[in-house]
């Protein structure tokens, strides 16, 4: 059962006490992410994520990875659209080192000019690396057609020329912003006590001004011709984008269902009559993209330019099948337990559990025990599956592919 505590500047302090775990994982969870960035910051909050662990005041780079390895550790550090987090995993042991650098890198940055150009350069070999390959990019071209100018159509990663132009001033400037208390949420699962976690973080981030939130505007989800991104490649990739569901709605399980069935799993009905009955493809697969006022269901498959009139053929009948008769109680069943399973399984990684802590407190959202869950799953029915899909698959769609399109594929 988690614990939370919150400070008068707005900092949440959640853990969950595991007691057969024999590690900790604690992260910083900060609420801002690219779709919080102006056109002058677009990559900023996925810089300052490479400077993260590059050292503060106090410890070098070195110094922070020496002392985590000494306890079997790892760190890590992630961006997304609307959340940046700061990770640390190690024995239960070491719960005091890791919060104490946790705290650093958040309090006490060293933004050295040399780490800043040096990271400048990793991450434009990693747009450079991004481009390349074809099934990142077939996705990031969908978001910025479906989302037009909003910032949610922005590469998480920035650009070769917002990149470039980032200095320090700005960098530290949007970290001054943004990385305030009120935007924060500590995490911590595995071998822990709440109150010595609270104790870690309560002089440092729990006493420092609050700051604001950033101010975000809803998008609306735009819908036009196929845009195709021509590339002398084997394979043409395709990523497809229906009406979806804000993070917070209250059919999230109704969406997993039908994302289960249709394409989320190897039982699939994509994936048992596209690859495994008619051999059109590899990979398909549909999954759930959410934030936190909008959301699209996508489907994504690679296919040979000659087999891809057929694949994309196949694909629209799956749909059209899919509202026309509905799911069975069997799929409905089988997509039940598999949601399960998940959230089960999930229990035995501290890693997971301080993740799902964070994310869902970050993001605003009700932490919820996992009978809760489990019972939200099984309330389910297949008249709530079907009428979802009609909402979902009533016209409006997008379609992105790159690759060698053949003519007249998708017109």
């Amino acid at each position: 059962m988690s614990t939370i505590t919150q400070f008068d500047n707005g900092l949440q302090i959640v853990t969950e006490e595991l007691p057969q775990a024999a590690s900790v994982a604690i992260g910083v969870f900060v609420g801002v992410g690219s779709r919080d960035e102006t056109l002058g910051e677009h990559g900023i909050s996925h810089f300052l994520e490479h400077l993260a662990f590059k050292g503060t005041n106090e410890l070098s780079a070195k110094e922070i990875a020496v002392m985590v390895d000494s306890f079997g550790g790892d760190m890590n550090a992630f961006t997304t659209r609307e959340m940046t987090s700061f990770q640390v995993h190690l024995l239960g042991e070491a719960a005091d080192l890791g919060a104490d650098i946790l705290r650093k890198i958040l309090t006490e940055p060293a933004f050295n000019l040399a780490d800043i150009d040096a990271e400048r350069s990793v991450i434009l070999e990693e747009i450079a690396m991004a481009n390349d390959e074809a099934a990142d990019l077939v996705h990031e071209q969908l978001g910025a057609v479906i989302y037009g100018d909003h910032p949610l159509g922005r590469e998480v990663l920035g650009s070769r020329e917002s990149i470039s132009a980032i200095d320090r001033d700005l960098i530290r400037e949007f970290f001054s912003r943004y990385y305030r208390p009120v935007n924060m949420v500590v995490a911590a699962a595995g071998a822990l006590t709440h109150d010595s976690i609270v104790k870690s973080f309560a002089p440092y981030l729990g006493a420092i001004a609050k700051g604001a939130p950033p101010s975000r505007s809803k998008p609306e989800l735009l819908f036009s011709r196929p845009v195709v991104c021509e590339r002398e490649i084997e394979q043409v990739h395709v990523s497809i984008a229906y009406p979806g569901l804000p993070r917070g709605d209250r059919r999230k399980w109704v969406m997993a269902v039908l994302d289960h069935v249709l394409g989320g799993g190897l039982s699939s009905r994509l994936f048992q009559r596209v690859r495994e009955d008619s051999g059109l493809c590899y990979s398909i697969f549909s999954d759930r993209v959410t934030y936190q006022d909008s959301g699209y269901l996508n489907v994504y498959f690679a296919a040979s330019p000659s087999q891809l009139g057929r694949a994309s053929e196949l694909v629209d009948l799956v749909i059209d099948e899919f509202v026309s008769a509905g799911i069975t109680e069997t799929e409905l069943a089988v997509a039940k337990r598999f949601l399960r399973s998940q959230v089960l399984l999930a229990r035995e990684d501290t890693a997971a559990v301080m993740s799902q802590l964070g994310s869902v407190l970050v993001a605003g959202q009700q932490i919820k025990s996992v009978d809760e869950i489990l019972a939200e799953v099984e309330r389910v029915a297949v008249s709530e599956v079907v009428e979802l899909a009609t909402e979902v698959f009533a016209g409006s769609r997008q379609i992105s592919a790159v690759g060698p399109v053949p003519d007249g594929i998708f017109e």
